[in-house]
């Protein structure tokens, strides 16, 4: 509709541009458009969501193991079995669940009435009744109920921020005409739904509703936005997977070599099935929720409010961060930057944003206003040619109206100056000469006392123009214009109509406007904020590019992205040229090298995440409009901005900045990283010791030896002893130089061959350690009980001492345990401490199976536990020098 002139537009929406659509022919294109709605999101039900989890192959074994266990008359180990299954379905299920809310925070944006001629009579209806053809009327502070094509506008602009990602109030003309390739932002004669007016107001006709919407079509790409797996999601499936298989062999393995030793047919069967179930880590689930669960309080901690648990590792692997410009990198606030004068002074004004607090400095001194009469006619001028209000709340002051105008009423606050203030001191506003677009300039007519005063400001090559300044200080300005605009400020000239005595009419007032006495320009920016630069060269040094995606001018982004320290930012890409090059071979490269994209609409933001996506990368998407939402949810993780964010961007993330600092990026991306670096730990530990288990078994029962430990035995190992230290890795803290390396590849996840070979050679040892630990002791004469026991009290104290090699990448982890992780003191005490009373409290004793031993075997038990810490210490330092970049 925005290439149509409006006759063509109403004559083919059939609507009278007077009497607008009849009631009769409203409710019948209600029945054919719908309602001016949004669709609903259809939720995953939490039963969906338990039958996916319980639809496993690992429970399916558990299952079997448990009815075995019962069949067998095993009760209690039936039960144990139970209780893993129990917590292996439970605590996936609480990982997955997560509620779907993006698509109904949509609705919110919909405005609730309308105002709509119907008939001929103007009437105030509820939104969701508009249809194509409703003439509707909008003014400055309402929302825009639907997308609509404007037949009239009286000094008409609206705040588009949300939806195209531009901070700037956008002049609105009814008469413009575009063609077909022009994009969103710039169609002046259209508005759109969920957008607002902030000055002025329109006549217009609706062209689209509900799901037709450009918001409604955001709504659509969020339908299709289906999240993947995280990397570690990934990892964690590929590594079941193994656990599965290792589980099967270990279990027929064992069986295998009863059968060819001749054992007893029901107590090998049994015991296969036990360790078939004890080479599954049930905790690990849990383990992994307790991980993620501490490193989202953390995150919480440092302003970063996690939704979704797997989110948390997925951005310490991320290697390419695509952010909004806009409240994202900046300020989204407006701020008079710089003053310069036709008498050829120019001043500094300090501070960022609404608060209305900072000097203005000449020579980096402060200034007062009396030191120049010139400097108070600008500031002044500028104030009362101007119609936002600065407004202060508990938290923080904002702006109501055009947010260039509210850079000018900060600047006049900071320097003591107000509307208000001005009007206690006999300044009358009599007459307005609204912005238009074509003539680039607003005037406003004073009284004050017996005198009448014409204030301009305006497009300083139209002021310069009209001006009565000589030629030198024209040209003066013109060079400082230039100079101001290259640094990508926006300027705008300041003065009043030089004799101006009329009564405020157009009329007086055009016969004056080549006397223009122009006091000098102000040149405002959006500036970036305080700590991004620092943000951005930590993600660099990190390894993780930074892209900015705006919908703002190309020259204005690239301005911005060399000020905040984007070293790859050169020339930037436009959406039309993305949409050029995409299809071609060449896209993927193109995306991947650029640091700065522009004018990009939301198809652009998800075509720039896909095309990352698909070339291996793991992207993590920050932004806080509407328009970012589509792209927040297709990318790995979605970083939506807490306070400014729209709640359709926030329902879109995985994570919200609390705070909106893009630095608080750098404090996750390094927590993202210490969780998979505990991840790792953990599932090492529980994989080397249940490599323990199963090599002391199958030696055991291939060389004709009684079973080491009782299947009883190799549950409490699994279920009690072993969950507590691995719980406690958790709370380990980060590595040296974490955020000095690059994040890890997408090809090298948990499991590689430092991290195999590291498992292989410490559970072959341990578990030899094991075997040769029940040799020593069958030999003694002692009871097969008490030799059971032994041995099993040596698998607990050599795994307890295991962690301490775990938790540290170098280095033995015994002397920085007690200052840097207490959780694990504690952890490893519990364990230790259960074990004592299995042995020694009678209940106990018979339910698991154990017998008392003596000091001089607990001696034994001691000294061969941390020899076998020591050989396996060793081994994980070959490791390092033989696979050091893994």
């Amino acid at each position: 509709m925005y290439k149509k002139t409006i006759e063509d537009v109403l004559t083919e929406l059939n609507t009278d541009r007077v009497f607008g659509l009849s009631e009769e022919t409203a409710q019948k294109r209600q029945q054919e458009y719908g309602k001016n709605e949004l669709k609903k999101a259809r939720g995953v039900s939490a039963w969906r969501i338990l039958l996916h989890n319980i639809n496993n192959i690992i429970v399916y074994i558990l299952i079997v193991a448990a009815v075995l266990s019962f069949s067998m008359g095993e009760i209690i180990e039936g039960i144990a079995v139970l209780i893993a299954l129990m917590i292996a379905v439970l605590t996936s299920f609480f990982t997955e669940y997560k509620a779907q809310k993006s698509i109904e925070s949509l609705q919110r944006m919909i405005f609730t009435h309308a105002k709509v001629v119907r008939g001929g009579v103007w009437q105030e209806i509820n939104a969701s009744k508009l249809v194509p053809g409703d003439l509707i009327f909008i003014e400055e502070g309402d929302s825009v109920p639907a997308d609509a094509r404007l037949i009239r506008s009286m000094n008409f602009a609206c705040i588009e921020s949300a939806l195209t990602g531009e901070s700037d109030a956008v002049e609105k003309d009814a008469l413009a005409l575009f063609s077909e390739d022009t994009g969103l932002g710039d169609r002046i004669n259209m508005v759109f739904a969920g957008t607002s007016a902030t000055r002025g107001n329109a006549h217009a006709v609706v062209t689209s509703t509900g799901m037709s919407t450009e918001v409604g079509k955001i709504t659509g790409m969020l339908e299709s936005g289906i999240k993947e797996r995280t990397p570690l999601g990934k990892e964690m499936n590929k590594l079941s997977k193994i656990l599965i298989l290792v589980a099967l062999l270990a279990g027929i393995a064992v069986l295998t070599a009863g059968f060819v030793t001749n054992h007893p047919i029901e107590a090998i069967l049994h015991t296969a099935l036990i360790l078939a179930v004890a080479a599954i880590p049930e905790a690990m689930p849990a383990v992994s929720t307790m991980t993620l669960s501490r490193g989202m309080r953390t995150m919480a901690e440092h302003k970063a409010l996690v939704k979704h648990l797997p989110a948390v590792e997925t951005l310490g692997s991320t290697n390419v961060i695509c952010t909004d410009k806009t409240g994202t990198l900046t300020e989204n606030q407006m701020t008079v930057g710089r003053i310069v004068l036709t008498n050829d002074r120019s001043y500094t004004v300090e501070g960022n944003g609404y608060q209305p607090v900072g000097n203005i400095l000449a020579d980096e001194r402060a200034v007062d206003l009396s030191d120049d009469d010139r400097l108070w006619d600008i500031i002044a001028a500028a104030v009362l040619c101007s119609n936002a209000v600065l407004k202060k709340d508990e938290l923080e002051y904002s702006v109501i109206g055009d947010p260039t105008e509210g850079a000018l009423v900060v600047l006049g606050a900071k320097a003591g100056i107000s509307r208000e203030s001005l009007h206690a001191g006999g300044w009358v506003r009599i007459g307005e000469m609204p912005f238009d677009s074509a003539r680039k300039y607003m005037i406003t007519v004073y009284e004050h006392g017996e005198t009448v005063h014409a204030f301009i400001k305006g497009a300083p090559d139209v002021l310069l123009a009209m001006s009565l300044q000589s030629r030198e200080e024209k040209e003066r300005l013109q060079d400082a214009n230039d100079h101001l605009t290259e640094k990508g400020l926006r300027v705008l000239g300041v003065g009043k109509l030089n004799g101006y005595s009329g009564d405020g009419s157009r009329v007086s007032i055009v016969s004056y406007l080549d006397r223009v006495d122009l006091f000098g320009i102000v040149g405002i920016t959006d500036p970036p904020r305080n700590d991004v630069r620092e943000a951005i060269g930590i993600c660099q040094q990190a390894g993780i590019q930074v892209k900015m995606i705006t919908g703002d001018d190309p020259k204005t982004a690239s301005i911005i992205a060399r000020e905040i320290g984007l070293r790859e930012a050169k020339a930037a890409i436009t959406g039309k040229e993305l949409d050029l090059a995409a299809g071609t071979p060449e896209f993927g490269d193109l995306v991947k090298k650029t640091a700065v994209f522009a004018r990009v609409s939301p198809e652009n933001k998800m075509q720039i995440v896909d095309a990352l996506r698909k070339e291996g990368s793991v992207v993590a998407m920050t932004g806080d409009g509407v328009n970012d939402a589509p792209a927040l949810k297709s990318a790995d993780i979605g970083v939506a901005m807490g306070i400014r964010g729209t709640e359709v961007a926030k329902e879109a993330s995985d994570m919200i900045l609390t705070d909106d600092r893009f630095y608080t990026i750098v404090d996750a991306v390094r927590e993202g990283r210490v969780i998979f670096s505990n991840i790792k730990k953990y599932v090492s530990f529980l994989f080397s010791c249940n490599m323990v288990e199963i090599i002391t078994i199958f030696l055991s029962v291939s060389f004709l030896k009684p079973l080491p430990i009782l299947p009883l035995h190799i549950l409490f190992l699994n279920l009690v002893i072993d969950i507590a230290p691995a719980m406690a890795l958790a709370y380990e803290p980060a590595e040296a130089n974490i955020m000095k390396a690059p994040p890890r590849s997408t090809h090298s996840g948990l499991i590689n061959k430092r991290f195999l070979g590291r498992i292989l050679f410490s559970g072959a040892v341990l578990g030899l350690s094991s075997f040769l630990i029940f040799n020593f002791f069958l030999t003694q004469n002692t009871s097969l009980l008490y030799v059971q026991t032994a041995t099993f009290t040596f698998m607990v104290l050599a795994q307890l001492l295991h962690v301490l090699n775990i938790r540290k990448e170098n280095g033995f982890g015994l002397t920085t345990l007690i200052r840097e992780n207490k959780v694990l003191v504690g952890a490893v005490s519990l364990s230790l401490l259960l074990q004592i009373m299995v042995i020694y409290v009678p209940f106990m004793q018979q339910t698991i199976g154990t017998t008392p031993l003596t000091a001089d075997t607990w001696a034994v038990i001691l000294l061969a536990a941390f020899a076998t810490t020591g050989v396996v210490y060793a081994i994980k330092k070959v490791m390092r020098r033989i696979y050091p970049s893994e």
